[in-house]
């Protein structure tokens, strides 16, 4: 590695320290050719953080501390421009509940160095308590479905998985971005807060000609549990916003009219099931942030946005550990390591049983259009879509019926707004409706 080619490690701490640690130390035991900078950024914990990271590493980091919450992108854009002052050449940032292989940042190193168009890259990211099991191997922006899609989500790994995957961007929990990328584009979007930051950073970059790649021979491990039930609504409001904001924002004009509907489907969708779910904060937090994007809200949410979690979806972790037996109509491995968690005690059946719980697998229970079928739900018939929300009541099945009609005089009253704000955004005097 060249003398002018040094990397800094920034890291992102919020009220995580011991996770912290664990990271730090993964990094220190690289086996890289040169030394590495790590700049430690606690943005403004309120637990024992500082004295547990500094505690451990305090000679061997750059800690700052930040009295004032960044959100996720304004903290580790704190650590940015500490190293491109410093003059770094390459910069990683991970996240707290990340440790790499000792050989991961070198992988990534190597490439960036001798492929001199690509500005951004990443690893394969495996669950920690599912090692086998791919968590993430870079981010795919859907613009026909309004999404950015976990590349290879929560699938085994296995050799029929490319080595080098192009992709549009690579998550914020591990990304290797070259200094010359940062001076094209900007830093991370901080209007943004949290989410969303890394898909449009990533989305930019590309846009700028540089190359985005995640590498396969990078291993690095995520403890982020993926049932983990966040306490506030932060996650749903925020992703939900931001994600209205990118595809307003850098979906083509003519495309517009079919955007909106797919964005307000997606919102009403969240909202019809918080509603079937008896999660009222979250169904507020889905209209907040709809109200808020189309209003041009940006930034920190305001704390009347952010409410506690009341959704526990439609009872699914509490439904699997009330059981004794299931029984399931197609094999889904991660399905079935998701619901070991919940439950150890669990049996599955091989063969249907009256006594077990028969899952059928959907799309999305909203989609289910056969209101015939003569399953019997008090015989525990349930469905489960893939985002594991359950159909498992006839009062389900009664709020199902009447979800289309619905759909469309929210399109109808929604729609009109969503036209302006793009109009707004772009500086143009309408957007067309088709």
């Amino acid at each position: 590695m060249k003398n002018q080619e040094k990397l800094a490690v920034v890291i992102c701490n919020y009220n995580k320290g011991k996770s912290t640690v664990d990271c730090i130390a993964s990094v220190l035991a690289s086996n890289l050719d040169s030394s590495v900078k790590i700049f430690v950024v606690d943005n403004a914990s309120d637990d024992d953080s500082e004295t547990v990271i500094t505690g451990a590493y305090r000679e061997q980091i750059t800690f700052t501390r930040s009295d004032v919450d960044l959100g996720s992108c304004g903290g580790l854009n704190l650590g940015i421009q500490q190293a491109l002052q410093e003059g770094y050449t390459y910069i990683c940032c991970l996240g707290e509940e990340i440790t790499v292989d000792p050989d991961a940042l070198k992988v990534m190193l190597d490439y960036m160095a001798s492929t001199p168009s690509a500005g951004l890259a990443g690893g394969k990211v495996y669950h920690k308590h599912m090692p086998h099991y791919i968590q993430q191997f870079g981010i795919s922006v859907d613009f026909k479905h309004c999404r950015a899609s976990m590349l290879y989500a929560d699938t085994p790994d296995s050799e029929l998985i490319p080595n080098i995957v192009y992709c549009d961007a690579i998550s914020s929990c591990c990304m290797m971005v070259r200094a010359d990328a940062i001076r094209r584009v900007g830093l991370l979007p901080t209007e943004n807060f949290l989410y969303w930051d890394d898909t449009e950073w990533g989305y930019c970059i590309k846009q700028a000609g540089f190359e985005v790649v995640a590498l396969g021979a990078a291993h690095l491990y995520h403890a982020a549990n993926p049932m983990h039930r966040c306490d506030n609504t932060k996650v749903n409001y925020y992703m939900t916003r931001n994600c209205m904001n990118f595809f307003m924002k850098y979906t083509k004009t003519e495309a517009c009219n079919k955007m909106s509907i797919v964005l307000l489907r997606s919102v009403f969708e969240a909202f019809y099931l918080h509603r079937m779910g008896q999660a009222h904060n979250m169904a507020q937090s889905d209209v907040a942030a709809l109200l808020d994007a189309v209003g041009g809200v940006r930034g920190q949410a305001a704390n009347d946005r952010i409410l506690p979690n009341d959704d526990n979806g439609l009872g699914f972790v509490s439904f699997f550990q009330e059981q004794e037996s299931v029984y399931m109509e197609d094999d889904d491995p991660f399905l079935e390591q998701v619901i070991r968690q919940i439950n150890p005690d669990i049996m599955f059946m091989q063969l249907p049983a009256p006594a077990a719980v028969t899952i059928v697998r959907c799309d999305s229970i909203l989609s289910i259009r056969d209101f015939n079928f003569s399953l019997d739900f008090s015989e525990n018939v349930v469905y489960i879509d893939k985002n594991y929300r359950m159909l498992a009541t006839r009062e389900d099945l009664d709020l199902i019926k009447n979800y289309e009609p619905s759909l469309q005089l929210f399109l109808y009253a929604m729609q009109p707004m969503v036209f302006r704000r793009v109009a707004e955004m772009r500086g143009i005097q309408n957007c067309p409706l088709s």
